[in-house]
């Protein structure tokens, strides 16, 4: 049985991304990275959760695919496209992106579909292999319970990638990791040479000020 996350949608919403940014959490580090990410064509975020769109400030795509299995965290990412408003924490990710407003309001309107599905377990049937030129993902991986879980479940969502196509994300190592898997170097690096894909970032960040999490692994790759 796949771990819960750590909070449910309103009050990790609340917590982490409703009101002023938090430094220390290992976010400054994945808003950097993705930085580097060339722009995309089809996106697909696996895991999305409500936050597709604060990542999005970085990155650059035209179409945004969401997934996740909690219809309840799709309906706050939908709620807050239509809003087309930066909450104060996203609003330090467009300085820190060197976006405005303006382009936040267009990440909006590139939202073009959520999708609920199991992104760990399931087929996701409803997108079409090899279909994405950027797949990410930020906290899904990190909920399985073993290293071979994660493995799999790295090859499942990687078939969307297409060919010369971007991955990226993060996985957050829990402080008291009981049922959960612990993500290492080595880890990363099966998953990556599983997939045919190259790694251009793998990084620890530690973490401050959270008592739940100690530290953040970051990655980058594309498939050649």
């Amino acid at each position: 049985m796949t771990p819960q996350t750590i909070a449910g949608a309103e009050e990790y919403w609340d917590r982490y991304y409703a009101k002023d940014f938090k430094f220390g959490l290992g976010t400054e580090h994945i808003i950097e990275a993705l930085l580097r990410v060339p722009p995309a064509g089809t996106w697909v975020d696996l895991g999305a959760g409500s936050e597709s769109l604060l990542w999005s400030i970085p990155l650059r795509a035209d179409r945004l695919i969401a997934v996740d299995q909690d219809p309840q965290r799709l309906a706050q990412l939908l709620g807050l496209a239509a809003a087309r408003q930066p909450r104060p924490a996203y609003r330090t990710v467009l300085e820190l992106s060197g976006r405005t407003p303006e382009d936040f309001a267009a990440r909006c309107d590139r939202l073009t579909a959520t999708v609920t599905a199991d992104c760990l377990h399931g087929e996701l049937a409803l997108l079409d292999p090899a279909s994405a030129q950027l797949v990410t993902q930020f906290g899904l991986l990190g909920l399985v319970p073993t290293e071979q879980e994660f493995l799999a479940s790295w090859r499942r969502i990687h078939r969307l990638l297409a060919s010369d196509g971007w991955c990226a994300g993060a996985n957050w190592n829990a402080t008291t990791p009981t049922g959960r898997v612990s993500v290492t170097r080595p880890l990363y690096e099966q998953a990556f040479a599983d997939t045919g894909i190259t790694p251009q970032l793998i990084t620890r960040i530690p973490i401050t000020g959270d008592d739940d999490f100690d530290s953040v692994w970051l990655y980058l790759g594309r498939k050649r």
